[in-house]
C-alpha cells in the first residue's frame, strides 16, 4: 500500500488548532485520518504554548490544567486566584482571555520550571529560566490585545 502524508495536517485533539506538518495517513473505514502520538504532539504543545506569541487561549488553559492532572481547585492555588476564575478563562474557548498579563507570564513560566524541573537543574538552567522570563515580559510588553490563533508543531 502506498504511504499518503498529509503536507499540512490541522490536529484539533487538544482543544485548539495545531498545525502539524508531513502527517502519514492511514485509510479506515474509508476515511483517511492521522497516524500520530498523541503523547508526544501534547508534550510539543505544551513546550509551544510558553513562548507562542498569541495571548492564552481558554481551551488553552483548560489544555494546561489537564496536562498536568490538575483540579479548577489546584490550579487555582497555583495562579492565586479562585477555581472560579479559571472556570471562567476556561469558557473563553478558542478566544484569548481577559487574564492579567502578569498572570500568564506566571502560568507560562510554571510550565518552563516543569519542563526544566525534569532536567538536572543546575546553574546553566536557571539563566535560562530567567531569559525565559526576559522574553515574556518584553513579548508581553509588544503584544496586541487582538492576537488570536493556534500553535504550529512540526512532526519528526
Amino acid at each position: 500500500m502506498k504511504k499518503i502524508i498529509a503536507k499540512n495536517y490541522i490536529y484539533e485533539g487538544l482543544g485548539f488548532p495545531i498545525e502539524l506538518r508531513d502527517v502519514e495517513m492511514v485509510k479506515i473505514d474509508g476515511e483517511l485520518h492521522p497516524k500520530i502520538d498523541v503523547r508526544k504532539i501534547a508534550d510539543l504543545a505544551i513546550k509551544s504554548l510558553v513562548l507562542q506569541n498569541k495571548r492564552l487561549t481558554g481551551n488553552q488553559i483548560k489544555f494546561i490544567r489537564t496536562y498536568y492532572s490538575m483540579s479548577l481547585r489546584e490550579f487555582s492555588k497555583i495562579v492565586n486566584e479562585s477555581h472560579m476564575a479559571i472556570k471562567k478563562w476556561e469558557d473563553y474557548k478558542d478566544k484569548p482571555t481577559n487574564m492579567d498579563k502578569n498572570i500568564e507570564i506566571m502560568i507560562r513560566l510554571q510550565i518552563y520550571n516543569r519542563i526544566i524541573s525534569d532536567k538536572k537543574s543546575d546553574k546553566r538552567g536557571k539563566m535560562n529560566f530567567y531569559k525565559h522570563f526576559l522574553t515574556l515580559v518584553n513579548m508581553f510588553s509588544h503584544m496586541s490585545a487582538k492576537n488570536m490563533g493556534g500553535s504550529h508543531l512540526q512532526t519528526a
